[in-house]
């Protein structure tokens, strides 16, 4: 095989995994599932948060008639909101908080972190819009 042919064939299969990995990408940072036409606030009880990459999370125990429901929200990156003043500690198990979401447009319970406002009254932004 000549040197050229070679590197016609490593050209050609680093072009095939740059196309196969880049759709998985871009969906992984779309907010096409969440309907951004519509902002829900919730209030609960924080479960867990998961200050973690590509994207933090935080369950929250939601009150519905009586029930503890479980709400999975997704936040921004941990270099986004630690921009914003969040930390590892921003949210303890057990904390009451007020959070506002863009909600998951099939109607699971969840939705993209907009903004908390926590017990002390104090409102911090996520950084999850994409504006």
């Amino acid at each position: 095989m000549t040197v050229a042919l070679r590197m016609a064939v490593a050209g050609l299969a680093a072009l095939g995994v740059s196309a196969a990995t880049s759709g998985p990408a871009l969906a992984h940072h779309s907010f096409a599932m969440f309907d951004q036409s519509k902002k829900v606030q919730l209030q609960g009880t924080v479960k867990d948060w998961q200050f973690t990459n590509p994207h933090s999370w935080l369950q929250l125990l939601v009150d519905e008639n009586g029930h503890q429901i479980e709400y999975s929200i997704e936040g921004a990156s941990v270099n986004t909101l630690i921009r914003r003043g969040w930390g590892v500690n921003t949210f303890k198990p057990g904390d009451k908080i007020t959070i506002v979401v863009y909600p998951i447009k099939t109607g699971q319970r969840g939705g993209a972190f907009l903004s908390a406002t926590l017990s002390n009254g104090k409102t911090i932004s996520s950084g999850i819009t994409p504006n």
